[in-house]
């Protein structure tokens, strides 16, 4: 689990260039280990982050529009069953069922090799079902105190950005996109992003417009951030990834 704080804004102006974004999350704090899966609901103003361990899930539930904490919930994880190509594994709280998670077979979905996350579409908890947020191809997904962030590839292998803000989630309306894909309106979409990879992490960047870059790091002790950088005398903003989950990608 990460826990955000807010980075203090910083002015990045040097002879009308701009600095490269910061080093990515140093790799001598103690690695923080990535939930079992984050639902970030698209019918109700929630998201869920599912930590797993062993036979105990722990879920988090955090508010939108203001990314605040609400409820931790402890549920004891029961047996999974298949069912018309999906995976329903069994919640239950002192002996009684209390919910479900449902995750999508990917040999049922139209492009299989796009799974590169596992699909888990909705979940129960007890009257409420939650729809999930999935995109194909996903290499990130994660979320600030602000907004869901979502790092993916089309169909071409080219890198996209998207990003949905928790103070506009209530207009958001859930939409269906190619390849079994179930997301909402996003905020910002940015496309041809570029990827860097060292010891330390992975850096996406993507070039927003002629001012602005974003990027979004995931640094190999399980953290991660993400910077907008300007040119000019306009401050760069950060946002820590509360909780984040990786893509396998193409092999």
């Amino acid at each position: 689990m990460r826990f955000a704080l807010l980075a203090a804004a910083a002015l990045l102006c040097a002879c009308g260039q701009s600095e490269p974004p910061p080093p990515l999350p140093a790799t001598t704090a103690e690695a923080v280990e990535a939930p079992w899966f984050i639902c970030d609901a698209i019918n109700a103003p929630a998201l869920l982050v599912f930590e797993r361990d062993g036979d105990t899930a722990h879920v988090i539930q955090y508010d939108k529009p203001n990314g605040a904490l609400i409820q931790r919930t402890e549920y004891q994880i029961g047996e999974s069953e298949g069912a018309a190509g999906s995976i329903y594994t069994a919640l239950t709280q002192n002996g009684a069922e209390a919910g479900f998670v449902r995750q999508i077979n990917s040999g049922m979905l139209e492009t299989p090799g796009a799974a590169y996350t596992p699909f888990y579409s909705s979940v129960r908890l007890a009257d409420r079902e939650i729809s999930c947020r999935w995109l194909p191809r996903t290499r990130l997904m994660g979320f600030t105190g602000r907004r869901t962030i979502v790092v993916s590839e089309d169909g071409d292998g080219d890198l996209l950005y998207h990003s949905y803000d928790f103070a506009s989630a209530a207009n958001a309306q859930a939409i269906d996109i190619a390849e079994n894909g179930r997301t909402t309106t996003f905020s910002l979409e940015v496309r041809d992003g570029a990827e860097q990879t060292d010891a330390d992490g992975a850096r996406y960047l993507f070039q927003a417009d002629t001012e602005t870059q974003i990027a979004v790091t995931a640094g190999r002790d399980g953290r991660g951030r993400v910077d907008v950088i300007r040119h000019g005398p306009n401050p760069a903003q950060s946002e820590d990834l509360i909780a984040y989950v990786q893509g396998d990608g193409p092999e």
